[in-house]
C-alpha cells in the first residue's frame, strides 16, 4: 500500500522550487516577482467571473467561439492567477533597472522570496471555498499559518518593498 505526500511536504516542495527560482535565476528581480504577483491578484479578481463564465460555456467569444466545461471558479481563479503571475514576473525580469542598488543582500532575498512563495500560496488558498479550505488548513500544519496571517502575508511585501525604496534611495543620494 502506497503512501501520498501530506500537505506539509507539498508546501515544503513549493518553498525550495519557489525560493530557490528566485535566490539562483533571478537574484536582482525578485521585487519584480511580488510585483508581478499584486498585478496578477488585481487582473485576476477582475477578470476570473467572466473566464469562468466562458469556461462553462455561458459567453460566447467573438459571437462563435465557447468552451463547455466543467471548471470550478477557484481551478478558473488559481490558473489565470498563475498564469499572469508567471508572465508578468518573465516580462519584469528582463527589464533593465540601470541601477546598481538592484543586487540585494542574501538576508534581503531570502526574506522576499520568502514572502513572494508565501503571498502566492496564501492567495490560491484565497480561491478556495471556505468548507474545502478549512479541511486543508486543518490537515496541514505549515498550511495552518499561512492561512492564519493571510492578511499579513498580502501586505508585507508591499511594506517591504516600500522599506527598501526608501533606505536605497536614502543610500543612493549619498
Amino acid at each position: 500500500m502506497g503512501s501520498s505526500p501530506s500537505w506539509d511536504a507539498v508546501i515544503i516542495l513549493i518553498y525550495i522550487i519557489g525560493m530557490g527560482y528566485n535566490i539562483i535565476l533571478h537574484r536582482d528581480r525578485v521585487a519584480g516577482h511580488i510585483a508581478a504577483a499584486y498585478i496578477a491578484l488585481a487582473v485576476t479578481s477582475v477578470i476570473s467571473s467572466p473566464v469562468h463564465e466562458f469556461f462553462i460555456g455561458n459567453k460566447i467569444f467573438l459571437k462563435q467561439i465557447w468552451i463547455q466545461s466543467n471548471a470550478s471558479p477557484q481551478m478558473v481563479s488559481s490558473l489565470i492567477f498563475l498564469g499572469l503571475t508567471v508572465l508578468l514576473a518573465s516580462f519584469l525580469s528582463v527589464i533593465p533597472t540601470g541601477r546598481k542598488s538592484d543586487n540585494l543582500g542574501f538576508f534581503e532575498l531570502f526574506l522576499y522570496s520568502f514572502l513572494w512563495v508565501t503571498f502566492v500560496i496564501s492567495t490560491i488558498l484565497s480561491f478556495i471555498p471556505d468548507e474545502k479550505r478549512l479541511v486543508y488548513v486543518t490537515q496541514s500544519n505549515l498550511m495552518h499559518l499561512v492561512w492564519q496571517y493571510h492578511v499579513w502575508w498580502l501586505v508585507l511585501p508591499a511594506f517591504l518593498l516600500i522599506w527598501s525604496g526608501f533606505r536605497r534611495g536614502s543610500t543612493s543620494r549619498v
